[in-house]
């Protein structure tokens, strides 16, 4: 099993996967909503994450697939860079491998065509018509880094 997961300014979006290529199927979605106002706000996030990982790693190997935040000055915001540390964090305490996966890697992985945006391509494999709802930005990336960590 693979969760793929994103962190974004206001949530940690976790995609569960299983198998690859034309088997890559998506078991489900969840997203943690967090704030980053005090230390006890990424406290209770990485209790969040902890009872998560804790359920779920009883049953099969699980890999954490994680889109790595961008830097720079189009980068991602600070609440996002503590998100992502909080899973890597989670993680390491329950002893399972993270591959933290370059949003700049995905086009190669999703098989974009020369002008396509990797979410774009993203949403046509996963999401295609908008019929899955909740869908966002968010649930983009974390199925992304997940198809393409199933394919390595």
């Amino acid at each position: 099993m693979i969760f793929g997961i994103n962190a974004t300014k206001s949530d940690i979006v976790i995609a569960e996967t299983r198998g690859a290529g034309n088997k890559f199927v998506i078991s489900a979605i969840r997203s943690i909503p967090f704030q980053v106002r005090f230390g006890d706000d990424l406290a209770e996030l990485l209790r969040s994450l902890s009872t998560l990982l804790d359920h779920k790693r009883k049953g099969a190997a699980l890999v954490v697939a994680l889109l790595k935040c961008s830097s720079g000055r189009f980068g991602s915001c600070l609440e996002a860079i503590k998100g992502e540390a909080m899973v890597e964090l989670a993680a390491f305490q329950h002893g399972l491998r993270v591959v933290k996966v370059a949003p700049q890697s995905l086009k190669k992985s999703l098989g974009c065509a020369t002008d396509q945006k990797w979410r774009d391509r993203a949403d046509e494999l996963f999401n295609p018509g908008g019929k899955r709802q909740n869908w966002s930005k968010g649930v983009t990336g974390a199925v992304a880094v997940a198809f393409k960590v199933a394919g390595e």
